[in-house]
């Protein structure tokens, strides 16, 4: 049977401008899955830009067409606008205008864009999903270039294949990407092991903060603005600092609290290795994500911000102690 995917056929209809975009705070995934999007409907005819609100990491530059992504927002009402990676339109956290929406993402709940919208919450990545997509549509024109854009976006939201969301589509996907022409070793190399000496100089000063609770089953990490002017970095430099916490041994959930330059909000990433759902962590307090990766923002004193998370945590541990006892 034909597998009918109904973004393609929309996509497949759209004869006037589309914008692609990709959530504020962009990470691999996000910036991979727009960047493969962008060169696939060029190649189809398309009439096709790329927009986010912040800058690309440096990590990411190495990317093809990363040069061609633009800054939201932009002051043009598109015909049709794609969310990448994201629970919905709002997460880009800047003014998208459209004359409709269509959501293509793997994270669990969120706005229901349109009736085109693809979602997979147990897929690897959204890479994954924009895969199946493009295959689906016309493989023949995977190059080595979107393969490598996919592959990212596989690899940093995998934690190279270490989390929870691993299944047996993420190494069948990284195997048919390197069919492509990816180079694995180069992709993890630019992305990996290109850190600037401040970056080292803020992650001295990040572990400085680490705090252990509940006997060593929760780590907390803490980025103040003050780090990042002392060592001349940036909110981006902090991209992975969160799993040196998660990596202590018998730690089951680790976060990391990020604070903007407003002094009153922190972004929070939390991470967890299977125990804990992290996800409905972060969804108590705003935000969302998946079971061993999540995130949200969340407005206080630092001291309030961590005890909120920390609350949080424990709660979902009884939660499941207690769903552990029943079962």
């Amino acid at each position: 049977m034909e597998k009918v995917i109904p973004a393609i056929e929309r996509l497949k209809r759209e004869e006037g401008d589309i914008l692609l975009v990709t959530h504020h705070n962009p990470d691999g995934d996000g910036i991979g899955s727009m960047l493969a999007m962008y060169q696939f409907l060029k190649k189809q005819g398309k009439n096709v830009r790329m927009a986010m609100k912040d800058n690309v990491p440096h990590i990411y530059d190495f990317l093809p067409y990363v040069d061609k992504i633009e800054k939201l927002p932009i002051n043009h009402k598109f015909n049709l606008a794609v969310i990448l990676d994201a629970a919905g339109m709002y997460r880009t956290d800047a003014p998208v205008y459209a004359n409709e929406y269509l959501r293509i993402d793997h994270h669990i709940g969120g706005v229901f864009e349109s009736i085109n919208d693809y979602v997979d919450p147990y897929a690897p990545s959204t890479t994954t999903v924009v895969g199946r997509l493009l295959k689906a549509w016309d493989e023949k024109l995977i190059d080595k270039d979107i393969a490598t854009c996919l592959y990212t976006g596989l690899i940093t939201d995998t934690g190279s294949f270490k989390h929870n969301i691993v299944n047996e589509e993420a190494f069948e996907f990284a195997k048919y990407l390197v069919e492509k022409g990816v180079d694995p070793s180069y992709v993890s190399s630019m992305v990996f092991e290109r850190n600037k000496p401040q970056t080292l100089q803020l992650l001295n000063k990040v572990l400085s903060t680490l705090r252990m609770y509940e006997e060593g089953k929760i780590a907390s990490l803490t980025v103040r603005q003050q780090f990042l002017q002392e060592t001349e970095t940036s909110e981006e430099d902090t991209e992975g600092f969160v799993n040196f916490a998660r990596g202590i041994d018998g730690v089951e959930v680790a976060f990391i609290m990020i604070e903007k330059p407003d002094h009153q909000t922190w972004r929070i990433s939390i991470r967890g290795k299977g125990k804990v759902n992290v996800q409905k962590v972060a969804a108590k307090c705003g935000g969302g994500g998946h079971r061993d990766a999540a995130g949200c923002r969340i407005k206080g004193s630092e001291e309030e911000v961590r005890e909120k998370l920390i609350k949080a945590i424990k709660e979902e541990m009884e939660t499941q102690k207690e769903t552990a006892k029943i079962n």
